[in-house]
């Protein structure tokens, strides 16, 4: 059987939070932000998950 990913995060929030700071930059137009916040949810994904996720297009 499979370990789920997400039982090393406390039930996804600092995913959904850092995803959400991401929306946020990205609805305000500050690229800044978003890609701060994109860069530590890529590296949560990989320390915490053992993930990655594939830069955006």
């Amino acid at each position: 059987m499979s370990e789920n990913p997400t039982d090393r995060c406390e039930a996804g929030e600092v995913c959904e939070l850092l995803k959400a700071l991401e929306a946020a930059g990205r609805g305000s137009r500050n690229r800044s932000m978003e890609a701060d916040a994109r860069v530590r949810y890529r590296r949560h994904m990989r320390e915490a998950h053992r993930q990655e996720v594939p830069l955006p297009l």
